[in-house]
């Protein structure tokens, strides 16, 4: 049987007092759908501020824009930030399309991102 979906995923780790998540490969609704639970539970339970970086990212639509809100709609309880990292032109055309521009907070690297005044307290 002939798989036809890309390979994806993330992985998490903390730095500087946040909960970086990088995301690799295509974020489409397949990924949404694997990857939507995991995501929002580190979301969710986490005490840090988030960060999103999508450097490694090829591909990116709807599905993974769905992704993307269902982990800021996770921290949001808490009033924790949610950060973006967005270094490929294509994807700010694709958030600013979806009206999500200004629903994140959007860095062009992850040490802009590292260095925006957050706060954060052990998981």
């Amino acid at each position: 049987m002939l798989e036809d979906h890309a390979e994806f995923g993330f992985r998490a780790d903390v730095r500087q007092e946040r909960l970086i998540i990088v995301f690799r490969g295509e974020l489409d609704i397949y990924a949404d759908e694997v990857l939507a639970a995991p995501l929002a539970r580190l979301a969710r339970e986490s005490r840090r501020d988030l960060v999103l970086d999508l450097g490694a990212v090829t591909f990116l639509d709807c599905g993974g824009l769905t992704l993307l809100c269902r982990a800021r709609d996770a921290a949001r309880p808490r009033g924790t930030r949610v950060v973006l990292v967005v270094d490929n032109p294509f994807f700010h055309k694709i958030l600013r399309l979806g009206g999500l521009t200004a629903a994140f907070e959007i860095t062009e690297d992850l040490e802009t991102a590292l260095m925006t005044g957050a706060e954060g307290s052990p998981v």
